[in-house]
């Protein structure tokens, strides 16, 4: 395994990674013709077109997206139609790897070895640090490098003495470092995270040769994504004197996670956040009841995870708890309302009917409904069922893009002054992408949603420029993910100790993508985030409304 994860800073593969995401509907990207001699170098003016993006283009010209943005900084804050950028015809090699080799030591610095084709901003990426920084640590050198030279890079960039990772290689030697676990300062946090590192190594060619450099292991996107987040909040949570030394390990399989669980590292661990996937997550999940660690599912939903195991903590909520968080705003207003429930997949969508009707019960035990299974039916039984001078609440279970938009466009015909209609649906359906927003406008549509981010929160703004500065890319809703998951569960286990679990009533917190409010389902079953938001549309966008 290569020497990928020897620190948290993860510089350069978390820049490669950010870099390597593929947004959806992107336009084809044709090379430009102009070329122009700009201060004695020679680029491609590439004018943008919608729905381009940086990772189209930079594939289109077989550059880095860090090669792009260096020459173009404005578009570290996004690219626009119409925007110009510079190419350069000839790529230098901007970022590189760190190869698994020996490091040398120069007493507080490591050694690094200049390679060919190399420059002192190359240099400076691959070590997360500033061209100054580095000049300071070489006095007398220049920014002009040659083949062999050899350059001071300060150690305690590389490694803060708050956080410590360890390679696949290294986790032998770990088990004699008595003295980490014994530090009552300290809170230890184990990450399990899908990184196929193996993957990468294989499907990958020498990162040293740019322009042949193929884009990242998809799979490993989400769990670095992820990463970043956490690394930020790590970060962030040192500055208020919160001390976590956080070990993240590979799992791509089960024998990774077999033998990670094996090493008497995990024993001694305050927290365990992961795996990603169901059945690995169980595995982690009967470890962590076994030895009394609490351990967290960042992304599974469904609420059979808690079950008899306290000392686990789910961060999404099930499809059930949204449900009947979107009954109880429904009915929390007046009871005046005609609730028409639409569904057509037969026995799947009744335990979440129940959990919608249960949820408008407790607000308004008088509400009438209607329930109507439209399988197989015509979509005028539902406009029979419409009543003019109130407002109508058509609440659809359907996931299918098709079938939404046939019903939304029924819909939209049918509401007039005389019959209002308001349209609720499913979280999947901020995904569509073939309805036009007008639509949802027009029929005031309304969506439970486990994940949102408010962009105009200065802590939003905040991370935003954080994200963007330390990794020249936008986070996802896994970086958002990361630093949210981290912050919260340090914070509590700083607060309240390994034990933060027994007390969910304390634990509420609102974050950047998440809020926080913690139950237990029953007695014996573990925490289950409650937290729901309820979407609607306004001015043709998507805000917060409960």
């Amino acid at each position: 395994m290569k020497l990928i994860l020897k620190t948290l800073h993860l510089c350069v593969f978390a820049v490669i990674v950010s870099f390597g995401v593929v947004q959806a509907q992107t336009v084809e990207v044709t090379k430009s013709t102009r070329i122009q001699k700009i201060e004695g170098k020679e680029y491609y003016i590439h004018k943008i077109i919608k729905g381009q993006t940086l990772y189209s283009i930079s594939k289109a010209y077989s550059v880095l997206i860090s090669d792009i943005v260096f020459e173009n900084p404005g578009a570290v804050d996004g690219i626009k139609p119409d925007m110009e950028l510079k190419i350069p015809v000839k790529a230098g090699a901007s970022v590189v790897a760190i190869k698994d080799k020996p490091i040398e030591i120069n007493g507080k610095y490591r050694v690094h070895v200049v390679e060919k084709g190399q420059t002192m901003y190359a240099v400076s990426r691959m070590y997360n640090l500033s061209v100054y920084e580095i000049m300071q640590a070489n006095p007398g050198i220049d920014e002009n490098l040659s083949l062999g030279q050899k350059l001071n890079i300060p150690v305690q960039q590389l490694m803060k003495e708050e956080e410590t990772v360890y390679t696949k290689a290294n986790l032998e030697n770990l088990e004699d470092t008595t003295a980490l676990f014994f530090d009552t300062t300290r809170i230890n946090v184990v990450m399990l995270l899908p990184f196929y590192l193996d993957n990468n190594n294989t499907n990958h060619p020498d990162t040293s040769v740019t322009s042949n450099r193929e884009s990242i292991y998809p799979k490993s996107l989400n769990g670095l994504e992820f990463y970043e987040g956490a690394k930020l909040a790590v970060d962030s949570l040192s500055k208020k004197g919160i001390k976590a030394t956080v070990y993240v390990f590979d799992i791509p399989d089960d024998e990774a996670l077999a033998g990670v669980l094996a090493k008497p590292l995990l024993k001694k661990a305050d927290i365990i956040i992961g795996p990603f996937y169901g059945k690995r997550f169980e595995t982690v999940a009967a470890f962590a009841r076994e030895n009394k660690i609490a351990c967290v599912s960042p992304v599974l939903k469904k609420s059979d995870v808690t079950q008899n195991n306290p000392f686990v903590s789910k961060v999404l909520p099930s499809d059930e708890i949204q449900l009947k968080q979107l009954g109880d705003y429904i009915g929390r207003w007046n009871c005046k309302k005609n609730i028409i429930v639409l569904h057509n997949s037969g026995d799947e969508d009744s335990l979440l009917i129940i959990k919608l009707t249960e949820g408008i019960k407790n607000r308004c035990d008088s509400a009438k409904f209607h329930v109507l299974n439209t399988k197989g039916k015509s979509l005028r039984l539902v406009d029979s069922l419409i009543q003019p001078g109130v407002e109508n609440i058509v609440m659809a279970f359907s996931k299918d893009e098709s079938y939404v938009s046939k019903l939304v466009l029924f819909l939209e015909k049918k509401n007039t002054k005389q019959r209002v209609v308001t349209l609720f649906g499913l979280n999947e359906w901020q995904d569509f992408e073939n309805i036009e927003v007008e639509y949802f406008q027009n029929l005031n549509l309304h969506l439970p949603v486990d994940l949102f981010v408010d962009y105009n929160r200065k802590e939003v703004k905040s991370f935003l420029s954080q994200f963007r500065e330390r990794y020249l890319a936008e986070p996802d809703k896994y970086s958002f993910l990361g630093y949210d998951v981290t912050l919260y569960y340090i914070q509590m286990l700083s607060k309240y100790g390994k034990t933060f679990y027994t007390k969910p009533e304390s634990i509420h917190a609102v974050g950047l993508q998440s809020n926080f409010d913690c139950k237990k389902i029953n007695e014996n079953s573990g925490l289950e985030n409650q937290c729901t938001f309820i979407l609607n549309y306004s001015d043709y966008r998507l805000v917060k409304v409960n």
